[in-house]
């Protein structure tokens, strides 16, 4: 019996490992930093001590300047330095990331803010059918992945157990990937409303996630439930989903589509009783992105220029606290000598609708033109030099820079400039 128990242990301590072996091991680093110069000149209907200008370091791609007095907020947020770090070792291996948005005038500045999204160890056991992190978790395989919506759930303190299966019929090796998060609370610890907190409250806190890929499409998604440990709970539901058929027939083409959900099964204590008044009920919040792309092929480019093209249409609808938006966003890019060059125009319509808009008399809140020629030495190194005209719908507009104030909607127009530059290794 001794001997036949041995045998299993050694024959388990084999299939452990098996896998590993095929893994590169060492150090992987990579890094990004981000900024740029940027100026604007903001006019807003009816102020007469206006228009304001300002300029300072800042790269505006992807920002969200939903609101017009958020500009004066990017002072803030000059540059995005990260700093990536992989390292494996047979079957283990560790990962974490450095960032910062936030650069001191001085070494001693008490500003200065260098944040770790995530830090933390993993391993591969059971022949790679099973990996184990634990650490702050973050880089999760069920993200919603973007260009426009990056969420993950599982972001805190926790243990990370992914079943990755190499052995089921049918199924390719890694193909599937399901897991659980024994995950930390992410409510502050004033917010505590129970005296003690149980082993089936930090369970509660858990992140369910599944992803699957296949020739024709991929899907992942995740579920985070919420106990009443650390304040009300507040459920998120994050989704991804791909095609992948229509690049067959026209290679270069691209559909997806990714979303948020937020304020899912809400509970709170409210006299002892844990279910939330129907009158009091705030409604689920929701994010939805739907993207079409087409990338032309470089195989395929004109002569003599080596042209080529990129258009994206992004469509985009939000419900938040009774009140939705909705966005449309297309572009399109002329990609020359393989790459090198890419000019072309971005167009951005944003609009509130529903029954508790903003403002009901507003058109719109917001429409923007942004032309820009882009030099790329590497795919994700560029330098670009953007010009921006938009026009905006301001509602309660409080600008502490400039001292205006306006208690209903008003018309603002912003012409701004930005010299951006994104380095990559």
């Amino acid at each position: 019996m001794k001997k036949t128990v041995a045998v299993c242990v050694i024959a388990l301590c084999i299939t452990v490992f098996a896998g590993a072996q095929e893994r590169e091991d060492g150090l992987k680093l990579s890094a990004e930093f981000k900024t740029g110069i940027f100026w604007y000149q903001l006019d807003r209907e009816g102020d007469e001590e206006g228009p304001y200008s300002q300029a300072f370091m800042h790269n505006s791609e992807d920002q969200d300047l939903r609101h017009r007095q958020h500009l004066t907020d990017l002072r803030s947020h000059q540059g995005r330095l990260r700093l990536n770090f992989q390292y494996d070792m047979a079957n283990i291996g560790t990962k974490f990331r450095f960032e910062t948005t936030r650069w001191p005038v001085s070494a001693t500045d008490a500003e200065a803010v260098v944040t770790m999204p995530y830090a933390f160890v993993y391993g591969h056991f059971f022949d790679d059918n099973l990996k184990v992190s634990a650490g702050k978790m973050g880089d999760s395989p069920w993200a919603a992945g973007g260009p426009d919506l990056w969420t993950e759930l599982d972001t805190t303190i926790g243990m990370r157990f992914e079943f990755i299966p190499q052995f089921i019929p049918l199924i390719p090796p890694g193909s599937l990937n399901l897991g659980f998060v024994f995950n930390g609370f992410n409510g502050a610890p004033e917010q505590m409303e129970q005296p003690k907190v149980t082993l089936g409250d930090m369970f509660s806190e858990s992140v369910i996630g599944a992803a699957y890929t296949h020739d024709y499409f991929h899907v992942r998604l995740a579920y985070r439930f919420d106990s009443l440990a650390d304040g009300p709970a507040n459920e998120q539901f994050v989704y991804r989903a791909e095609e992948r058929v229509l690049s067959n027939f026209l290679p270069g083409f691209q559909i997806w589509a990714n979303g948020f959900w937020s304020m899912l099964n809400p509970r709170r204590l409210f006299y002892e009783e844990e279910q939330v008044p129907d009158d009091e009920k705030l409604p689920i919040n929701a994010i939805n992105w739907l993207y079409l792309q087409y990338d032309h092929p470089s195989e395929l480019n004109f002569t003599p220029l080596n042209l080529g093209f990129i258009t994206r249409l992004r469509l985009g609808y939000e419900v938040a606290d009774k009140r939705g938006f909705f966005f449309l966003r297309p572009d399109f890019f002329v990609k020359m000598f393989n790459d090198l060059l890419r000019v072309g125009l971005a167009f951005e319509y944003l609009a509130d609708v529903g029954d508790d808009k903003f403002d009901a008399t507003a058109p719109y809140l917001r429409w923007y033109l942004e032309p820009q020629i882009r030099l790329n030495f590497a795919p994700d190194t560029y330098v670009a030099l953007v010009y921006r005209y938009s026009d905006d719908y301001e509602v309660k507009v409080q600008d502490q820079s400039t001292g205006y104030f306006s208690d209903r909607a008003s018309n603002a127009i912003t012409h701004s400039f930005n010299l951006r530059i994104l380095f990559t290794f």
